[in-house]
């Protein structure tokens, strides 16, 4: 689903200014040469097309959105004082190699080659697999780079050999923990699973050498030391960005349950759930609303919670907007879709609130503004991040104890409990 507040993504293209971006385009427009009259003619049809757009968003009400006398259905004591920890991200070596050799892998090149696959060859196929003794199965077009070990090693072997146009069958019996360790479906850890491969094509991956020549001709710097300081920078800059975020989330969440909220308003009820059934719809392109719950294995008492958690944090929204006389216009509108376009990798302004709707992004624009209000009066501990990670079965364990310890604390309202902060990852 989609996050509540919006913030820039990681900011990488802030970093780069890669040659594919148009290096030819730059050259041959910089030889002094004139545009034709016809190229002329459409840049003025899209100047007039953008200045229509953006008189039109500006024409944008953003307080029609909000609800009128929040204070009738909202009861508190007072939002200042919320108790909330910042976390603090240290940007490690391991993590700006990680970005490079995601940003070498994109950059890669995939030839077709007519030959039997090899380990670091890329294959596409149509995968069809099964579990022994179960009614579990299907078949997919996917592909796999031989050596990764996606589906475990043993995978990966049985297609070395493989050419184009040839179907593999083979059979795989997994540990009990290779759903922490690979890609593979859950329910396949501890069991047999039949595997049919039809080899659709098979490609040699070339990637680009990492060195001060194409840090020089791909990046705005000049070696690979300049470009990684930058990065880093970059890096570090982005995970502040993601951890105000987060506080501002978490103080939203933290001032709705501290209030005591007497009713939902139907209109605001009403526009919520159609939001968010658009949400889920958006996935599976239906709007019914009877698969959309099927295909989330979702029940009708699901989904109303969901949507009064939201109807819930608008309310609060409106309400802290109504008490500080918060008043955005459609200027401050057109600015919030200019700043979060381009972050976001749109082209225009009209594609991003086309894609993400009106109402979604004029309610983000108050959640922000609201949220920063509980930020400036709020308690923060700050606090350095440490990741934990935890197998599946480790997970399951501290889950039990948590809800142990749950039940316990219900009996004895009084005991003191700690909380802790654990990253889960398979």
């Amino acid at each position: 689903m989609k996050k509540k507040i919006l913030y820039p993504l990681l900011g990488l293209s802030a970093v780069l200014l890669l040659s594919a971006c148009g290096s030819s385009e730059t050259g041959s427009g910089s030889s002094g040469s004139t545009s034709s009259g016809s190229d002329s003619t459409v840049t003025e049809t899209e100047a007039t097309t953008e200045a229509q757009t953006e008189a039109s968003l500006s024409s944008v009400v953003p307080s029609d959105y909000l609800l009128e006398n929040a204070a009738d259905y909202i009861t508190t004591e007072g939002l200042e004082g919320l108790e909330v920890t910042q976390y603090t991200y240290e940007i490690t070596d391991e993590m700006v190699q990680e970005h490079i050799d995601s940003l070498l892998a994109q950059m890669s090149e995939e030839t077709d080659v007519d030959r039997a696959a090899e380990m670091g060859d890329l294959v596409y196929v149509e995968l069809s697999c099964s579990v022994e003794g179960s009614s579990s199965s299907y078949t997919e077009n996917t592909y796999f780079t031989l050596g990764e070990a996606d589906y475990g090693e043993d995978f990966d072997t049985a297609l070395v050999g493989a050419a184009a146009g040839e179907t593999v069958t083979f059979d795989i019996t997994y540990e009990e923990d290779a759903a922490d360790e690979t890609l593979i479906e859950e329910d396949w850890a501890g069991e047999t699973v039949h595997f049919e491969v039809e080899i659709s094509s098979v490609c040699e991956v070339t990637t680009p050498e990492y060195n001060d020549d194409w840090a020089a001709e791909n990046t705005e710097y000049a070696t690979t030391e300049e470009f990684e300081t930058a990065l880093r920078k970059s890096l570090e800059e982005d995970y502040e960005e993601q951890s105000y975020a987060d506080v501002l989330d978490e103080l939203l969440t933290l001032a709705v349950a501290s209030c005591e909220i007497s009713e939902i308003p139907d209109e605001l009820y009403d526009a919520c759930r159609e939001e968010t059934l658009n949400d889920y719809a958006s996935f599976i392109d239906s709007t019914d609303e009877e698969e959309i719950l099927a295909v989330f294995d979702m029940t009708e008492d699901d989904l109303d919670a969901e949507v009064q958690t939201l109807a819930q944090r608008r309310l609060l929204i409106s309400y802290i907007c109504e008490e500080n006389e918060i008043e955005l216009s459609g200027t401050d509108y057109v600015a919030y879709l200019e700043e979060y376009a381009s972050d976001y990798g749109y082209d225009t302004t009209e594609e991003f609130e086309e894609e993400w709707g009106r109402s979604y992004l004029v309610w983000s624009m108050y959640e922000t503004e609201a949220a920063k209000i509980l930020y400036n009066s709020a308690n923060i501990t700050t606090e350095a991040y440490e990741q934990i990670i935890l197998t599946d079965e480790e997970a399951d364990e501290l889950e039990a104890e948590t809800t142990a310890a749950a039940g316990e604390e219900t009996e004895n309202p009084e005991a003191e409990t700690d909380e802790a902060v654990i990253e889960t990852e398979t």
